[in-house]
């Protein structure tokens, strides 16, 4: 039986339980919708003005990180606090799609 824990209002990540009583194991989920999020980096990597600008600016946006991804790298082992682990992250292909442009951080 899956058991709704409550939603994060400053995350938005949504938490649940799950308990099988055959197995005697319970499982903890988290879910959080970040489609919007994806869906403006994309329109922002679709923008060169707009990562020129932030260069010319000295504040270039490189990406947006959704607060599940952070959590499911920092778990992972990832110190979500390192800028340099950030952008390694964020520089592979899977994760392409949290990047507002299409230049590659070093």
């Amino acid at each position: 039986m899956r058991y709704f824990l409550g939603t994060d209002p400053f995350t938005g990540i949504s938490r649940w339980m799950d308990y099988d009583p055959l197995t005697d194991v319970t499982t903890e989920y988290a879910e959080q919708d970040f489609s919007h999020e994806l869906e403006a980096s994309k329109t922002l990597q679709n923008d060169p003005e707009y990562w020129k600008k932030g260069v010319k600016d000295e504040m270039a946006h490189y990406c947006h990180i959704p607060a599940i991804i952070l959590e499911k790298w920092a778990l992972m082992g990832v110190d979500i606090n390192d800028t340099e682990s950030l952008v390694k992250m964020v520089n592979k292909p899977e994760y392409a799609n949290l990047k507002t442009t299409t230049a590659r951080h070093a």
